[in-house]
Parts: structure tokens; sequence; C-alpha cells
């Protein structure tokens, strides 16, 4: 089976503080009904966490994938 997930990526260095309100400001829009409502009719699961949290899938994610494609032999022609 095979996830889909949307995420917002910041340039290396952005400030911590950005960070933390950036990720705040999307919980909040993440419990919205509205916002809930349009991920619902999109067949999405709005799912938040910390930045920490996304990272994590990003690179658990990468090296799953990395191992599928070397496994696999498959070469960029």
């Amino acid at each position: 089976m095979l996830d889909q997930w949307l995420g917002v990526f910041v340039p290396a260095g952005t400030p911590a503080e950005v960070v933390r309100r950036l990720n705040g400001e999307m919980e909040k829009a993440l419990v919205d009904a509205t916002v809930r409502e349009r991920f619902d009719k999109a067949a999405m699961e709005a799912v938040g966490g910390t930045s920490e949290q996304f990272a994590h899938l990003v690179r658990s994610n990468f090296a799953m994938y990395g191992k599928l494609v070397a496994d696999l032999k498959i070469r960029v022609e």
C-alpha cells in the first residue's frame, strides 16, 4: 500500500520560532470545520503533528523508497 501525504517545507536554517508558529497555525487550520470538510470531500484525512514528526515521516519514506529503488535496480536514463 502506498500512502500519499502533503506537507509544508521551509528552507534550511529557518528560525525555530518561525517553524513553531507556522506549525501552530497549520494545526489550528486542521481543526477548522470548513477545512476538515474540504479534506473529507477530497477523501483525505487531515493529520497534524510536530515538525519533528513530519521530518521523521519524510526521512523514513526516503529510506523506504530508496531501498525499493535499489532492490528493483531502477536506473535513471
